[in-house]
């Protein structure tokens, strides 16, 4: 099983911005640190969370922490990950109605260990439904994690020695 607390957080590489914010709840507190400030959305759902990376990010997985415990019908209880070059082409890459009430880091996998890492320029971090009905939602921290290291590693040194920018323009579709 996967320890993400061994991923590297890739967070501070983007440019986050939220759909809503209620005054003095907000995005700062989804990374300064501590699970007892949260931000907190003012509006009609769905409330969002996005990221704008400066060039294609390697990305393995989206953690958010959430605490029903202390935020009740705050909590949101379905989350959608969306991915892409911008908002407008973005696609959905994860889907997930909670089964149980969550409480502390909820990891979202969108790449597996031996398979292709998804490569983004933007994510999108949809919170379309609260439990209870509530109407505006919670967030006590979020992160975007990397690769694992030696995954890492081994695609910094490709097989070929190419280094050249023609030769990294060509390297992958889009």
């Amino acid at each position: 099983m996967l320890d993400y607390s061994k991923l590297p957080n890739i967070s501070d590489r983007g440019a986050w911005a939220v759909s809503t914010t209620k005054h003095g709840f907000g995005i700062e507190n989804l990374h300064d640190g501590s699970t007892e400030t949260f931000w907190q959305s003012d509006g009609q759902q769905p409330h969002s969370i996005s990221v704008q990376f400066p060039t294609r990010a390697q990305i393995h997985a989206v953690s958010l922490y959430l605490d029903t415990e202390k935020d009740e019908s705050y909590t949101p209880c379905k989350v959608s990950i969306y991915a892409g070059t911008s908002h407008h082409d973005k696609q959905l890459v994860k889907d997930e109605m909670f089964a149980a009430e969550p409480k502390g880091w909820i990891n979202f996998k969108l790449a597996d260990i031996d398979g292709p890492v998804l490569m983004a320029h933007f994510v999108l971090i949809e919170l379309p439904y609260n439990y209870d009905n509530g109407r505006d939602v919670r967030v006590r921290m979020a992160r975007i994690l990397g690769p694992p290291p030696r995954e890492q590693k081994f695609r910094n040194e490709h097989i070929l020695p190419y280094t050249s920018q023609d030769f990294y323009m060509y390297e992958s579709l889009r």
